[in-house]
């Protein structure tokens, strides 16, 4: 022992700066943790950025998919609408109203052709024929000779479907039952 160093600086082996030998299997077993980390980070950010692609690309064919649907209906009404024009030529060419009553009437079938097409469907119920809440509007009471109670009696506005969504139900009218006060008024 010095006199300028005491019996702890002594007893204290010489050492590198690093603190753990490189090769022991505690600094490897470290390393493999690193390792394992960083490749789950890794994988982490591919995946986020996989699935950010995912959204981006289903947002695109959705509203991609929507175009498309709306260019088919009007590809499909286009032509109904060629039939307006026709028709109203004719209204001011000739002053027939039984040709532009005629043209109208194509047109109308035109364009539900177009409709059917689509998938659109009318709800058009038959005078008679029971009341189904899901498919019909009951706009008023009305009696109507020879149908039943619950049924039916008069259409005044067909309805419309597509692919068995209502989109607007017929409304109608349906027979009262013989008891009910105030039958045949508006309800």
């Amino acid at each position: 022992m010095t006199a300028e160093t005491g019996p702890e600086q002594e007893a204290a082996p010489d050492r590198t700066d690093e603190s753990v030998d490189r090769d022991s299997p505690e600094t490897e077993s470290l390393e493999s943790l690193r390792t394992e980390r960083d490749e789950a980070l890794a994988a982490r950010q591919r995946a986020m950025a996989d699935f950010s692609n995912f959204q981006r690309r289903s947002a695109e064919n959705e509203a991609r998919a929507r175009v498309q649907g709306m260019a088919e209906v009007v590809r499909n009404l286009v032509p109904a609408l060629d039939q307006f024009e026709m028709a109203l030529g004719q209204s001011t060419a000739g002053g027939d109203a039984d040709g532009l009553v005629e043209g109208l009437r194509l047109v109308k079938d035109g364009f539900l052709q177009a409709l059917e097409r689509n998938g659109v469907r009318q709800i058009d119920p038959e005078v008679g024929a029971e009341f189904d809440p899901t498919r019909h509007e009951a706009m008023m009471r009305q009696g109507a000779e020879g149908v039943a109670p619950g049924h039916v009696s008069m259409v005044a506005q067909t309805g419309w479907e597509l692919d068995g969504i209502i989109i607007r139900p017929a409304k109608v009218a349906v027979a009262p039952s013989d008891d009910e006060p105030g039958a045949g008024e508006g309800a």
